[in-house]
C-alpha cells in the first residue's frame, strides 16, 4: 500500500506507459490481499481499500491497453504498412480518450484515506501472515484452482481459457509473495516467466480482436497477413507455454510438491476457519477454552465406547471448529446469537479439504451450543441420515456442557475427565465445586448428553468418586419367618 502511494505520486508527472503499469501491478496486489483478508477478516477495512484500489486499476486499464498494443503494432508492423497506420491512428484516439479519464481518476484518488488504511490494515494482515499453517492452505486453494484453470485452458484452446489461466497464476503469485515468502523466493523467476508469455499471448488476441473491429486503411490481402502474423507469433509462444508446462517435469507439480500433502490439507483448513474466530468473536479466549473442554469431553466420550465406534478423528476436526466458531454470531447480534452463528459458519467459503457439508455440521453444532434442545423436527435435522443424527447430537452436547463449564468466560475449569461407572457417565472437572456458581447452570446443560448417551450424567469435581449402585444380596431362605 505504501507502494500505490509511490507510484501514485510518480504518476502525477506523467502518464507514461512505465509508471502506468508499475502502478496498476502495486493496486493487483493490494486487491488480491484485500480478496484474501476479506474471507478471514470481514470487520476490517478490506472492502472499502479494495473498492478505492479496483476503481483506479480499471480507469487505468484502458490507458494501459492503448499503450501496449501500441507499442507491440510499432514492432511488429512492416515500412510503410497501410493497416498499421490506420491501427496507430485508433489506438491513439483511444489512449487520448483514456488519459482523460486516467488523469481523473489519478486526481480523485484520497491519499489521506489510503495511507491510514495502510496503518490500520498492516496489524491485522501481519496476523494471518505469521500464521503458516493458515497460509498454506491458501496457497493449496489457490495452485487448485491454477490447475483446474490449466485444464480447462489445455483441452479448449481458447483466448478466454488462457487468460484466465494468467489471472489465477497472477493470484498464486501474489499469494505466494505476501503470504508464504520464502517459498515464493524459490519459485518467482519461473512464475514471472509464465506470466509473461500468457500476458504477451493475450495482448495477440486483443491486437488481432482490434484488427478484425477496423473497416478502413487496408485491403483484405493486408489484413490477412496481418492476421497471419499475429497466429504465427502466438502459436510460437502458446508452444513455448504448453512444452515447459507439460509432463513430470512441470513446474506446476513441482510448486505442489512442496506444499503441504492431501492429507493435511484439513488441518490446515482448520487453521484458517480458526483464523476467522479470531477476528469476528469478541472473546476469542473463551472460544478457545470451550473447544478445549469440547475436545476433551469428546477424548473422554470415545474412550468409554459410547454408541459403538460413532467417534472419529474427521468428526473431532469438525467439533474443534464448530467451539472456536460458535460465538462468531456475536459481532452481529447478543439475541440469539446462536442462530447467528449457525448463518456465519454456512456462508463461509470451505477451505481446502472442507466440504460445504462439513461446515454444516460444524454450523448445527454450533447452532445447539444453547437454548433449545435440538428436536427430530428441526428442518435443518430432517434431511440427515439417521447415523449423522445421532452423533451430531453428541458433539452438539459435548459443546454446550464444555460451553457451560466456562460460562463465567473466567477460565475456572483447568481439565475435564469422563468415566463410565455401572451406566453412570462421571464427568469430573478440576475447578468445579458442587456448592459453586456453576452447579446449577451444569444441571441443565447436562441434559442433551444425557439423551445422546441413553445414561445418566454426574458432574463431579477433580478427584471424586462416584457411588455406583451395587446390588443388594436376597436373604437366604429360612424358617425365622
Amino acid at each position: 500500500m505504501s507502494r500505490v502511494l509511490a507510484k501514485h505520486a510518480a504518476l502525477r508527472e506523467g502518464l507514461s506507459a512505465e509508471p502506468v503499469h508499475d502502478l496498476r501491478v502495486s493496486l493487483r496486489r493490494c486487491i488480491l490481499i484485500a480478496d484474501v483478508m476479506r474471507g478471514l477478516d470481514p470487520i476490517g477495512e478490506w472492502k472499502p481499500m479494495r473498492k478505492s484500489a479496483k476503481r483506479l486499476f480499471r480507469r487505468l486499464g484502458a490507458l494501459r491497453d492503448a499503450q501496449v498494443l501500441s507499442e507491440r503494432v510499432k514492432r511488429l508492423a512492416p515500412p510503410d504498412d497501410a493497416l498499421a497506420a490506420a491501427l496507430l491512428e485508433s489506438l491513439r484516439t483511444a489512449e487520448e480518450q483514456a488519459r482523460a479519464a486516467a488523469t481523473e481518476a489519478v486526481r480523485e484518488f484520497d491519499r489521506k484515506r489510503w495511507r491510514a488504511w495502510s496503518q490500520a490494515l498492516a496489524k491485522r494482515y501481519l496476523q494471518v501472515a505469521r500464521e503458516k499453517p493458515a497460509c498454506e492452505s491458501l496457497a493449496l486453494d489457490a495452485w487448485a484452482q491454477l490447475r483446474e484453470q490449466q485444464r480447462r485452458a489445455r483441452k479448449s484452446r481458447s483466448a478466454i481459457a488462457f487468460h484466465r489461466v494468467r489471472i489465477a497464476l497472477k493470484r498464486f503469485r501474489y499469494l505466494t509473495e505476501n503470504f508464504l515468502h520464502s517459498r515464493h523466493q524459490a519459485w518467482s523467476v519461473e512464475i514471472k516467466q509464465f506470466q509473461d508469455i500468457l500476458g504477451e499471448i493475450h495482448d495477440l488476441d486483443v491486437l488481432r480482436q482490434t484488427i478484425l473491429r477496423i473497416k478502413v486503411g487496408a485491403t483484405a490481402l493486408t489484413r490477412a497477413a496481418w492476421l497471419a502474423r499475429l497466429k504465427e507469433e502466438r502459436d510460437a509462444r502458446l508452444l513455448q507455454y504448453l512444452e515447459r508446462t507439460r509432463g513430470k517435469n512441470s513446474p506446476f507439480r513441482a510448486w505442489r510438491d512442496v506444499l503441504p500433502q492431501d492429507k493435511e490439507a484439513k488441518f490446515l483448513g482448520l487453521a484458517r476457519l480458526e483464523l476467522f474466530a479470531r477476528f469476528v468473536t469478541p472473546d476469542f479466549p473463551h472460544a478457545q477454552r470451550v473447544a478445549r473442554l469440547s475436545l476433551q469431553l469428546y477424548d473422554g466420550l470415545a474412550g468409554c465406547h459410547l454408541n459403538g465406534n460413532r467417534l472419529d478423528g474427521e468428526k473431532r476436526l469438525i467439533l474443534r471448529a464448530a467451539a472456536l466458531l460458535h460465538d462468531v454470531g456475536l459481532a452481529r447480534t447478543n439475541k440469539a446469537h446462536h442462530k447467528a452463528s449457525y448463518r456465519m459458519i454456512r456462508g463461509l467459503v470451505p477451505p481446502g479439504g472442507w466440504s460445504r457439508h462439513d461446515l454444516e455440521l460444524a454450523a448445527l453444532i454450533a447452532r445447539f451450543h444453547r437454548r433449545a434442545l435440538p428436536r427430530p423436527e428441526h428442518k435443518s435435522l430432517r434431511t440427515l441420515p439417521q447415523q449423522e443424527r445421532e452423533w451430531l447430537v453428541l458433539l452438539a452436547a459435548a459443546l454446550r456442557l464444555a460451553n457451560a463449564f466456562d460460562a463465567r468466560h473466567d477460565g475456572g475449569i483447568r481439565r475435564i475427565e469422563v468415566e463410565d461407572h455401572s451406566g453412570v457417565l462421571a464427568v469430573r472437572a478440576d475447578g468445579f465445586h458442587t456448592d459453586g456458581p456453576l452447579a446449577s447452570k451444569m444441571s441443565g446443560a447436562k441434559h442433551l448428553l444425557e439423551f445422546a448417551c441413553h445414561r445418566p450424567v454426574l458432574i463431579l469435581p477433580g478427584g471424586g468418586h462416584v457411588l455406583a449402585p451395587r446390588a443388594v444380596p436376597q436373604p437366604a431362605a429360612s424358617d425365622a419367618a
